[in-house]
């Protein structure tokens, strides 16, 4: 039976329906694999992060409340894993995701890079430049508000920052990315780092 919405499909796998279970994964499994290869590059690392997460959700099921959404719960879920690997990995370093000092990565996906052989060498060379401008913090606020469409308060809760920080951040990573690109480029932007 397939589910009407998100919160239908979240109550079947809480009462231990597999195929729901198997559902919800399958729906979140990719944008968290993205979302983790631009926090840590080892794809292993980032896939054992996301089985951890998928099995303590099964297995913790019962306790679960309905979040208001799957995607940036599972979003939070995998950053503090990845998080926890990254500071077990450092030996207790006092070091967190929520700091700048890790290099957020804005990588087109595997697909948009078959979708990149078309697109003029110069352009993807201006567009590269423009994000390198940007800080760690300012690409990961952008792809999660753009890309997960997460709101601010989400953004806010995820990355432990405040909503005026936030919505800063936002604003000028949107500032540097116009004048470096200028007006023309900006739309060309979107649709090589977000398609």
């Amino acid at each position: 039976m397939p589910y009407q919405s998100e919160t239908e499909l979240w109550a079947a796998f809480q009462r231990g329906d597999e195929r729901a279970f198997r559902q919800v994964y399958g729906a979140h499994f990719r944008p968290l694999m993205n979302y983790g290869l631009r926090l840590c590059n080892s794809v292993a690392v980032v896939e054992d992060g996301i089985q951890d997460l998928f099995l303590e959700l099964w297995q913790y099921r019962l306790r679960l409340t309905q979040p208001q959404s799957v995607r940036f719960y599972l979003l939070r879920g995998l950053r503090n894993r990845l998080a926890a690997h990254l500071r077990q990995s450092l030996n207790s370093r006092e070091l967190s995701l929520n700091e700048d000092a890790y290099p957020f990565a804005l990588e087109a996906s595997s697909e948009q890079r078959w979708i990149d052989l078309d697109v003029d060498e110069a352009l993807r060379y201006r567009i590269r430049h423009a994000l390198d401008q940007l800080t760690p913090r300012q690409r990961e606020i952008l792809y999660l508000r753009y890309f997960n469409d997460l709101s601010y308060e989400q953004i806010c809760e995820l990355l432990g920052i405040n909503y005026q920080s936030a919505r800063s951040q936002v604003y000028q990573a949107l500032k540097v990315l116009r004048q470096r690109l200028g007006p023309e480029f900006f739309g060309m932007l979107a649709a090589y780092v977000w398609i």
